[in-house]
């Protein structure tokens, strides 16, 4: 998952590289929203865990928890392509 997100994550996202656990923790450029990206991710066959609700003040409306413990290789690769190209699209349509 983690040489996936190199390749295709675009600039600006950050994530963990934990050393255990089933989780990677991605955090979106500001202007990014998890919960409302969900449901385009979705569409594209991805999911993951918004992260705002791990936060008890109510910020982190551009995290995301992303889950590596219940897919192949393949599968994460290509989940990863996949949210990697909706994450372009919406910074993309941002900066115009």
């Amino acid at each position: 998952m983690l040489e996936a997100m190199e390749k295709h994550f675009p600039v600006g996202v950050k994530w963990t590289k934990p050393e255990g656990g089933m989780f990677l923790w991605v955090t979106l450029p500001e202007g990014l929203d998890a919960q409302e990206l969900l449901p385009k991710a979705v569409e594209r066959k991805v999911a993951y865990v918004p992260g705002q609700s791990f936060h008890p003040d109510g910020s982190g409306a551009n995290t995301m928890r992303v889950n590596f413990s219940n897919a192949s290789p393949e599968m994460i690769r290509e989940g990863i392509a996949r949210l990697g190209a909706l994450l372009r699209e919406e910074l993309d349509a941002l900066a115009v």
